[in-house]
């Protein structure tokens, strides 16, 4: 395994105790069907209920996935970019999102793809920090971004994640805010 996946796994695990693990549980809760998890990182995502027929979760990372294979057994794992899925349209009842799209590259190009690939009547269902509302807490956001960016490997802290899902086709039947709305919780359906 290698230092990314270990240092990854060291700082969500507090991020965890603070109540990301519950925000986690809240994003597979009701899941059937075929599910694809895109941006599956270290493999922190909760079990999928038994309603879930079958799950592929997909990293870019090939070291991310090393790790994720330790906790995710039973979950087909790909190598893959959301940018460019590698499935048929119309292939999953389900998509779930995980803090990924603060750090892909062409946000609305994988959006477009998971829209592809939801079969009609299908949900997106997305966990993400994005920029705040908030001027003040914004303004620091957007400084902070360029050394964070570099930092994180491209994580970036003022993406605008709600109104790119909404350009894409999606309507938000659900959605939920919190830590001074930083944090999305949302359900999205094609439109």
């Amino acid at each position: 395994m290698t230092a990314r996946a270990l240092l990854y796994d060291a700082f969500m695990t507090p991020l965890g105790w603070l109540g990301l693990d519950r925000a986690r549980h809240r994003l597979v809760e009701g899941l059937s069907g075929d599910v694809l998890e895109v941006g599956t990182g270290t493999g922190l995502l909760p079990s999928y209920p038994p309603s879930v027929a079958s799950t592929v979760a997909i990293d870019i990372d090939p070291d991310m996935l090393a790790r994720a294979r330790l906790r995710r057994p039973g979950v087909t794992l790909l190598q893959a970019d959301v940018q460019q899925l590698p499935f048929p349209d119309r292939s999953f009842d389900a998509v779930v999102s995980c803090l990924v799209f603060c750090s892909v590259e062409e946000p609305a190009r994988g959006l477009a793809e998971i829209r592809r690939v939801l079969r009609p009547g299908g949900q997106l269902r997305m966990l993400e920090h994005v920029r705040s509302p908030r001027p003040a807490l914004a303004h620091l956001q957007d400084g902070l971004n360029p050394v964070w960016c570099r930092m994180s490997g491209g994580c970036r802290l003022n993406r605008e994640t709600v109104p790119l899902v909404e350009a894409a086709g999606f309507r938000i039947v659900q959605r939920a805010q919190h830590l001074r709305e930083v944090v999305e919780e949302l359900v999205a359906v094609p439109v």
